[in-house]
């Protein structure tokens, strides 16, 4: 199934996980829609000489077929309204026949994740809201998910692997600037008034003119100057 859901996604995104919205809510309307919309008015117009003479028969046959194609786009409507679990992202997707609209969260803009339950009804179905909440405020919610445990703990692991990726990224920078403090500590009370180069050339230039003067001493050499 998750073929259906690849199209809507870069090549490298990997679907880890999909959280549908409750099989009740789409059982609820089409419910509705075949009672109300359908069954009354077929029973009516069937059973009643006064509306079969007001309106034509073609036109209930029209009436028909696009409450056909309504119920069929309210399923797929449905289906398609989930919450993509990547390697990558959390996707949210909210399809349409004429416009989908796609929102990506990045793990690491996840501050917290809240499921909810406001019914007794909700326990015995299984069903639950999921709140994301981002940084600054900002909050992405999916409500009535079906069972959504196993992706809330996929998302919550990518957490958790951020949080490590994070915390070994701080005890590297904390190694290096203890190390770089201790290089030029230790430069600093070697040559607290010189730059170790800088000491280094003027002790060779030292010991260079030390040791012309202890030759020139010598019996054996003859001043040209």
């Amino acid at each position: 199934m998750n073929k259906l859901f690849e199209k809507y996604l870069p090549d490298w995104y990997e679907i880890l996980g999909i959280i549908h919205e409750h099989w009740i809510k789409i059982v609820d309307r089409l419910i509705l829609n075949v009672i109300l919309l359908v069954l009354i008015p077929s029973f009516l117009y069937y059973y009643s000489i006064k509306i079969q003479e007001l309106i034509p028969f073609y036109y209930f046959e029209i009436y028909l077929i696009f409450m056909y194609f309504k119920i069929i786009y309210d399923i797929l409507d449905w289906y398609y309204d989930v919450w993509i679990i990547t390697n990558n992202w959390v996707v949210d997707l909210n399809w349409s026949l004429f416009k989908t609209k796609i929102e990506t969260i990045a793990y690491e803009n996840i501050e917290w994740i809240e499921i909810e339950q406001d019914w007794i009804i909700d326990k015995i179905l299984n069903k639950w809201d999921i709140v994301i909440h981002k940084f600054w405020d900002e909050e992405l919610r999916i409500i009535d998910a079906i069972a959504p445990f196993s992706s809330i703990n996929m998302i919550e692991e990518h957490l958790n692997q951020n949080t490590n990726d994070e915390e070994e990224i701080d005890k590297f920078d904390l190694v290096m600037d203890t190390l770089a403090w201790v290089v030029k500590e230790y430069l600093n009370n070697k040559s607290p008034n010189m730059p170790p180069c800088e000491k280094k050339y003027n002790n060779e230039e030292n010991n260079l003119e030390q040791e012309l003067e202890n030759i020139k001493k010598q019996d054996w050499v003859i001043d040209l100057r």
